[in-house]
């Protein structure tokens, strides 16, 4: 079963094939990161797990949810490697539960890519 890992989108030139870098500067990264401004009303820093919260939440959403099909699609059967320490939150085992999970399926998200 897929693992997340950790390390640079430098150090994936050195792993196997069945990994793909998904920290910053990726397509998958997370945009809310521990240290931001959290959305809250008292405005604090956002640790990582409330980052990792939000990112999953959005994923959740009408649009997202789009975005978590083909995430998970395009991430299924792979390490995830990012350059969070494997004892913390990382958005990178959201994006594991979903490739782990996903059942391909005609949805309204994969049906726009059907030719007409």
């Amino acid at each position: 079963m897929p693992v997340r890992r950790r390390g640079s989108a430098h150090a994936t030139s050195t792993l196997p094939f069945s990994c793909i870098y998904v920290g910053r500067g990726s397509r998958y990264a997370n945009p809310f990161q521990a240290g931001d401004r959290s959305p809250s009303a008292f405005q604090q820093p956002m640790t990582a797990r409330e980052a990792v919260d939000l990112f999953a939440a959005t994923l959740r959403g009408p649009v997202g949810r789009c975005y978590a099909e083909r995430f998970a699609r395009a991430l299924r059967g792979l390490d995830l490697v990012c350059t969070c320490p494997l004892d913390v939150p990382c958005h990178a085992d959201v994006l594991l539960r979903l490739a782990n999970e996903y059942e391909p399926r005609r949805t309204a998200c994969s049906l726009e890519r059907l030719p007409r």
